[in-house]
């Protein structure tokens, strides 16, 4: 299971809790307690949303984060073009000329 379907799995049943909170709460007559189950659902399933819309994420350890920041941040860029540009640079050092044709062509 990648980290980004485990996020999404514990984000689901996070909401789900909360709606079923939301609705217990509407019925016992404590609406400023719906109120705020009813936001809490929101924000998960916004979060939810965005996990499910960005590309998959992958776990980089500290120290190369920190030298993507750095790098982002003096040629000012994105972190997320140069994380791109570093596993372009290592995948074509790892593979051969055809093969890099292949595995393009797939994707």
């Amino acid at each position: 299971m990648t980290p980004t379907t485990a996020v999404r799995m514990v984000l689901s049943v996070m909401a789900l809790v909360a709606a079923i909170g939301g609705v217990d709460a509407a019925r016992a007559g404590s609406l400023d307690l719906a109120a705020i189950f009813g936001v809490l659902v929101l924000g998960l399933l916004w979060m939810l949303v965005r996990t499910s819309v960005r590309r998959p994420l992958v776990p980089v350890r500290a120290d190369l984060v920190r030298w993507m920041a750095r790098r982002a941040a003096v040629s000012g860029e994105a972190t997320s073009a140069v994380a791109d540009r570093a596993v372009a640079a290592y995948r074509s050092g790892l593979t051969e000329e055809g093969e890099r044709d292949e595995i393009t062509s797939r994707s």
